[in-house]
This record gives structure tokens, C-alpha cells and sequence, in this order.
């Protein structure tokens, strides 16, 4: 068995965005209620710590970090129709961050094979000075430029497959050979962002892969887009570290999507990123929560995957399951980011 840390804190229910609001505090309640229960003696809690303002500086300009600061000052603002705070949420944010630079840490210093971070709120649509989307501070791509300025990697994978297109993370990596960003996600949805030809630039040209998605479409679907492009393209590019941004609301539950994921799927795809980790990077990986609005399925979407993380990544991986109809789209993928990656 692995051993997988568990990075979280029942503060983080203390943003609040609003009564009606999505993202709402009862996300990490259920998650961290789930957590708790599950009865793994290789499972190891870590109480987050705060990112620093440097660290958040990592990603994002000053003076933004100093508008979400004085966020505090007030009961509610309002930097988009989705994105509000409350005096509590500039804390949370930073705890967020720090959460899943927590879930690094211990990963890279050897107290765990791999780490949740069940965190929010979430991060991966958060741009350098814009807060966008339920997201303040990008906690994955704070989290792998920290590993490259802090702990000197060259080569960190980030994989989001969350239902949303990761723009924030796209944009800041989107001239970075340093860092291979790799969606999945339901297309054309919100933000608009990630499609086909949306592969990187300058010297980061070929290192964002998008895999844009009809609606209605699930498992097999999801795990062929794994099987025949994020993965082969991750082994060309070799990581030192792997992130996932975890989002649960491509789940057939979810409020918000309507894609068809399963917990079975969830667990699959996990399968997969600890079998890309375990062959390039000694298993390093670790992922951090992002979306998902039903209850009940992001809680048991988690459990799977955390249960997942705790497997020896020895196991046969069944790349057979169907899924054709996505094949154009990996084949028109392929095509263009190809070219950039040995995929023999």
C-alpha cells in the first residue's frame, strides 16, 4: 500500500461567496466528513499552512494579491457575477494555496507517496490579476512554479480534468516549456477557453495539450483521451512531479455540466496519472480539489480516488473500454501537438 496525505482543515469552510452561490462551504464539509471516515492506516492528515504573499507572488502581480487583501476589510465584493468575498475569504484563499504547497511538500520530502489536498476555494481559473470563475489564487500553479523556483525542477505535468478548461493555469504557463498543461474538459462551456488550437507559444509551443469535449460524454470517453494522447505525450515529456487539478463536476451528477463520469472513472483516470507518475517521477504526485457542486458525488468521486492513490501503481491498466467517438478529436489533438513530442 502507498502512503497518501490528506491535506486539509475545516476552516476552509469560512469563505463564503454567497447563500445561493455553488461553491458553497458544505463542498469541503462533505469532502473532509468523507475523508475521515475512510479506515486506511496508510492515510496520514496534514493540517494546511498559509502561503506566504511571495508564494502567491509565484503567480500573481502584487498589486492584484493587495486588491484580494483588502477583500478583508469588507462583508462582500464582488470581482465578477461569480466570483464574491466575504471577510473571510482572503485567508481561506491563502490557506488554499498553502494547502496544496502542504501536499507538495510532504511528497517531495518524503513523508508520503503521493497527497490530496481537499481545498477551497479553488484555483485553476484564476489568472495573474483577475479573480474569475469561484477563483481567487491559482493553488496548482503556485504549486508548480514553487517546485520549479523553490525546489528546482525542470519538468512539472499539470493534469486538470475538471469539467471547466483550466484557463488561468493555461495562460500562465502558455510560454513555458517547463510546465506540460493537459485538459480535459466540456466544450464549448465555461470560460470558452481550450480549444484544439490553443497548444502553447514561443518557447512553450506543444506544451499545452487540450482535449475539448462534447457534452454527454463519460467514462470511456475520458479514459481514451488519457490512454491515446495525455499519457504517451506525459511519457515523452517525462515529469519530475505530477499535479492534478481534481475538479468532480464533469460527475453525471453535477449541477453544473453534463458530462457522464462515474466514480469508477474518477478512480481510472487517478489509476492512470499514479501509473505516469510511478514510471517518470518515483510516483510524485498530488492532487488538489477544483470543482464539483453535487454533494454526494464529489464526497464518493474522492473516496474513490483517495482510495486509488493508496493502491501499489502495479496493477494492468484495461485500455479497451470504447470511447471511439471522441477518437477524431484525439487524432485532430495529435495532429497538432504531435509534431512537438517522440511518440514512438
Amino acid at each position: 500500500m502507498l502512503k497518501t496525505a490528506v491535506v486539509t482543515d475545516r476552516r476552509y469552510a469560512k469563505h463564503f461567496a454567497g447563500r445561493a452561490h455553488p461553491e458553497r462551504p458544505q463542498r469541503i464539509e462533505a469532502m473532509i466528513d468523507m475523508a475521515e471516515s475512510l479506515q486506511r492506516p496508510q492515510l496520514e492528515f496534514i493540517t494546511p499552512r498559509a502561503a506566504t504573499p511571495d508564494e502567491i507572488a509565484l503567480c500573481h502581480r502584487p498589486e492584484y494579491i493587495a486588491a484580494v487583501e483588502r477583500t478583508a476589510s469588507v462583508d462582500r465584493f464582488d470581482f465578477d457575477r461569480d466570483t464574491h468575498t466575504s471577510r473571510e475569504s482572503y485567508e481561506t484563499a491563502l490557506l488554499a494555496a498553502g494547502g496544496v504547497l502542504t501536499a507538495v511538500e510532504a511528497v517531495m520530502d518524503g513523508a508520503a507517496d503521493n497527497a490530496f489536498a481537499i481545498v477551497r476555494p479553488p484555483g485553476h481559473h484564476a489568472l495573474p490579476n483577475r479573480a474569475m470563475g469561484f477563483c481567487f489564487f491559482n493553488n496548482v500553479a503556485i504549486a508548480a512554479e514553487w517546485l520549479i523556483k523553490v525546489r528546482g525542477l525542470k519538468r512539472v505535468m499539470i493534469i486538470d480534468w475538471d469539467l471547466h478548461h483550466g484557463n488561468g493555469t493555461q495562460e500562465m504557463f502558455y510560454e513555458s516549456p517547463e510546465v506540460l498543461y493537459a485538459s480535459a474538459h466540456q466544450f464549448p462551456h465555461y470560460p470558452g477557453t481550450g480549444s484544439l488550437h490553443e497548444i502553447g507559444t514561443l518557447a512553450g509551443l506543444g506544451f499545452t495539450i487540450n482535449a475539448p469535449m462534447l457534452a454527454e460524454l463519460g467514462d470511456a470517453e475520458y479514459l481514451r483521451v488519457f490512454d491515446r494522447l495525455i499519457m504517451p505525450i506525459g511519457r515523452a515529456f517525462k515529469p519530475e512531479f505530477i499535479l492534478v487539478s481534481a475538479g468532480f463536476d464533469c460527475h453525471f451528477r453535477d449541477p453544473l455540466g453534463a458530462m457522464r463520469v462515474t466514480e469508477a472513472g474518477f478512480a481510472a483516470m487517478a489509476r492512470r496519472v499514479k501509473l505516469l507518475a510511478a514510471e517518470c517521477c518515483g510516483g510524485k504526485m498530488a492532487a488538489s480539489l477544483e470543482g464539483g457542486y453535487d454533494l454526494e458525488a464529489i464526497a464518493e468521486s474522492g473516496r474513490a480516488v483517495i482510495d486509488e492513490f493508496g493502491r501499489e501503481a502495479d496493477e494492468p491498466i484495461d485500455t479497451h473500454l470504447g470511447g471511439d467517438g471522441v477518437m477524431p478529436m484525439i487524432e485532430r489533438a495529435s495532429h497538432n501537438v504531435g509534431r512537438f513530442w517522440n511518440l514512438d
